[in-house]
């Protein structure tokens, strides 16, 4: 008989996740866009097709499109100075910083090598934002999820 219960097939255990659905959804939703925002990033600096800052337009959508921005940019330093943890921080930051760069060179003429390489920066910035908020939602995913203890093979009577 034991002999029979140590060839038995182990049963697969169970996992579960220690925090509501709405934000398990949302940290898988956030998982999936920054994966695929990551993956951009990378082919275009593979490739050399760099997001470079252009010229503010003067007309109502390129000022609200800089508003935007501009909000947008705060927000990104004022998370940072919310988040308690380092990688988030930082993450925001580093958001916030390439904002701010691509808002305010859209206001002044620079040369265009000095164009590329500000547009090259900015992406390794944006890279580096992305490669830390995944490692901050995988960080998260590991402090929710833990493995069900399993019943004995017998099963309770």
């Amino acid at each position: 008989m034991t002999e029979q219960l140590k060839t038995s097939p182990p049963r697969p255990s169970e996992v579960t996740v220690n925090s509501d659905w709405l934000t398990t959804v949302e940290a898988v939703a956030g998982l999936i866009v920054c994966s695929l925002l990551l993956i951009g990033e990378i082919r275009h600096f593979v490739w050399g097709h760099f997001a470079q800052p252009a010229q503010v337009r003067r007309d109502f959508f390129g000022i609200f499109n800089e508003v935007l921005r501009a909000i947008a940019c705060v927000l990104a330093f004022v998370l940072a100075f919310e988040f308690r943890k380092k990688p988030l921080k930082v993450a925001c930051f580093l958001g916030g910083l390439s904002l701010a760069a691509g808002s305010l060179l859209g206001f002044i003429h620079i040369t265009s090598g000095t164009l590329h390489a500000v547009a090259m920066a900015t992406s390794v910035m944006r890279q580096v934002t992305l490669v830390l908020f995944l490692v901050a939602i995988a960080q998260w995913f590991k402090s929710v999820i833990r493995k069900a203890p399993t019943e004995p093979a017998g099963g309770a009577s």
